[in-house]
């Protein structure tokens, strides 16, 4: 946690440094206006996590001012989830947004063709977005309902729930005309959802590479890179405190 909020810090101070200039930004560093599509590739250092797998994943996003949306889908050997989530703001200005939104996350898993488990989990939210300097600060409070259904065990008790708070903090802008980074801590991940009390710190860092040219014209959209990486927490507020899994995130992508 001191290592997180020192970051923090040396993040702040680059982004008030004589660099920086006044930019609109929105969530996870695109820009108003514009869509995105992105494939990754993941690794993760627990064996118990998608052991001998390396997930492969594919992303769209949505981004006006108004509006954000996105799909996602993952596939790992038995395993593959689906994500859709989705953002209204009605209280917009060029500084900050606040809105309202909800998110659906669908993973099964299977073993010789036979299913074994699938879990839902439903979250609902409020949403905020501070544009300032260079940088920009993503916020996410709500509440979540886990749905987990075994097949194999006796009837009416195959399906199991529980409820909990969520919650997600990022901080991230441009540091370079073309090179962008991201920190923070939330209570889940895309396709990983746990209790609150298990949080996931997060680093990434994007490129964007020159506008590309099609018949000596140049196109609208850009191609970028991601790294990220990220460590999850268990019992983070106790004494049994300790790193559950890391992982690390390849991705590639076009912004249009």
């Amino acid at each position: 946690m001191k290592k997180f909020l020192i970051g923090v810090a040396v993040f702040t101070a680059l982004a008030a440094s004589p660099l920086s200039a006044q930019t609109t930004w929105t969530t996870n560093g695109v820009l108003s206006g514009k869509q995105a599509v992105s494939a990754s590739l993941a690794m993760y250092s627990a064996p118990l996590i998608e052991e001998g797998q390396f997930p492969l994943s594919a992303r769209y996003r949505f981004e006006i001012p108004q509006v954000s949306a996105v799909g996602a889908f993952q596939f790992s050997g038995d395993t593959q989830d689906i994500v859709l989530n989705g953002v209204y703001f009605p209280l917009n200005t060029p500084r900050f947004r606040v809105g309202a939104g909800a998110l659906y996350h669908g993973g099964w898993f299977e073993m010789d063709g036979e299913l074994v488990s699938f879990q839902s989990d439903i979250f609902l939210g409020a949403y905020a977005t501070i544009n300032f300097w260079r940088m920009y600060l993503n916020v996410h409070v709500g509440w979540f309902e886990q749905i987990t259904t075994v097949p194999a065990l006796p009837p009416g008790y195959e399906t199991f729930t529980q409820s909990d708070m969520a919650m997600s903090l990022f901080l991230g802008g441009k540091l370079l005309d073309n090179f962008s980074a991201e920190i923070g801590v939330a209570s889940y991940e895309l396709y990983r959802y746990h209790l609150f009390f298990n949080p996931a710190f997060s680093l990434s860092l994007r490129y964007e590479f020159q506008t590309p040219r099609f018949q000596g014209k140049a196109l609208e959209g850009r191609i970028f890179a991601e790294l990220s990486t990220s460590a999850r927490y268990s019992d983070m507020f106790t004494l049994s405190s300790h790193v559950e899994y890391s992982a690390t995130t390849i991705t590639i992508g076009y912004a249009f």
